[in-house]
């Protein structure tokens, strides 16, 4: 559902795709791809797989923008909680640090923002810095994708 106007535009792993991919992928892609901006977008739950890679960010000099959207949960793993196990939840819930707070400690430029406006500012800066950053985007719960991502099935007719 993003939009992209050339190849080779928008990495991913899919929407089922693997916990934690998004950072470490969107570094491979700026040190392969210097001249354009990057940005990983990531929950919380899956960029804290990889955290420590802002580490290799500023020791490299790689200059990409984490946006991480803090539901503080599985966000994903949550919602099928509560629509298939009777509102059973399990081990979806987390406890996140003060993701700017890291984000300094690292060096790394870091700003909290709660809407769309606060983001396009936030952004625009941090793309402006030509050095690592990260954007935490407080949110709440978001509705199931399923709607777009598994289409209703068609079937040909028989000759």
């Amino acid at each position: 559902m993003f939009p992209t106007y050339g190849p080779r535009q928008y990495i991913s792993s899919g929407y089922q795709g693997t916990l934690g991919h998004a950072f470490p992928s969107a570094l491979g892609v700026k040190v392969a791809r210097p001249d354009r901006a990057v940005v990983a977008l990531a929950g919380d739950g899956g960029f804290m797989y990889n955290v420590q890679e802002l580490s290799t960010a500023v020791q490299h000099g790689i200059a990409i923008v984490a946006l991480v959207f803090n539901d503080g949960a599985y966000g994903n793993v949550k919602r099928m909680q509560r629509e298939f196990y009777g509102n059973r939840v399990i081990a979806s819930d987390l406890v996140n640090p003060d993701f700017v707070r890291l984000a300094d400690s690292f060096g790394v430029f870091g700003r909290a923002v709660t809407d769309p406006d606060g983001l396009r500012d936030a952004l625009e800066q941090a793309l402006a810095l030509n050095a690592p950053a990260l954007i935490e985007v407080k949110v709440g719960e978001f509705p199931a994708p399923w709607q777009h991502i598994v289409l209703p099935r068609v079937r040909g007719r028989s000759g």
